[in-house]
């Protein structure tokens, strides 16, 4: 079973949060894939709750064996407030090197697909798509599928709300017609995720400048200092099919 790519999530031990309070959303920024659609890259950035400081975080994905490249991901953070734009620059200009030498900017990905939690009555738990944005042509919808599945909760974990949860992400439709692909399921919950209570199915990532594999980007809510901190996983959605 291929293990998807993790966004470490800050986790800050404590009692439950109060009830009205609300933790941090990490934003998406996709870099793209490499020239040979082996190579997949993404940034996620955002403010921390409790703290008022940034964070940016690069993840360089190599698909196939679907593990980070070697010395990733590039971290940049601060605890001082008002300081997103240096952070994320920050973590750019380490990145750099590494975006140069995969021709990112030659093949930037689209997000095909988008469902976030700000939108009322979508569902977390399946999304049906088309794999580029410059055509829906008959009888190439995908559709994705998660579940999630209760595990006893780590020690870190015992004060959390919610349910201590992973997942499995199915594929059952491919090219419009139906499938059973097992993408990704939880044998055990990493550490990485801190205290993990719920999935959604976020977004879609291809690519239209060549053959590479779809990416299903994963939001994790994990306990967190003021409520559910939501961070990203990357799931490359493999076998794909030929380009129409």
């Amino acid at each position: 079973m291929r293990h998807a790519a993790i966004a470490l999530s800050a986790l800050l031990a404590g009692a439950p949060p109060a009830a009205g309070l609300a933790g941090d959303m990490a934003s998406l920024n996709v870099l793209g894939y490499s020239r040979d659609g082996k190579v997949f890259a993404f940034e996620e950035y955002g403010i921390f709750d409790g703290s008022g400081g940034a964070y940016s975080t690069i993840y360089f994905i190599d698909i196939d064996p679907d593990r980070f490249l070697p010395a990733t991901p590039v971290r940049s953070l601060v605890h001082e407030e008002g300081q997103l734009a240096r952070i994320r620059v920050e973590s750019r200009a380490k990145a750099d090197p590494l975006i140069a030498a995969h021709g990112l900017i030659d093949n930037p990905g689209v997000m095909v697909a988008y469902n976030p939690p700000s939108e009322v009555g979508s569902n977390p738990h399946a999304l049906r798509y088309y794999p580029f944005l410059s055509a829906q042509v008959t009888g190439y919808t995908y559709t994705l599928r998660l579940e999630e599945r209760a595990f006893a909760p780590s020690q870190d974990c015992l004060n959390m709300t919610g349910s201590y949860a992973g997942f499995t992400l199915r594929l059952t439709e491919r090219q419009g017609s139906s499938v059973d692909t097992v993408l990704h399921a939880d044998s055990t919950i990493p550490k990485s995720r801190g205290c993990p209570n719920g999935y959604r199915i976020g977004a879609v990532i291809a690519s239209e400048m060549g053959d590479a594999p779809h990416m299903a980007m994963i939001l994790v809510d994990s306990m967190g200092f003021e409520g559910n901190d939501r961070r990203w996983i990357a799931v490359p959605i493999l076998p794909y099919g030929p380009r129409p």
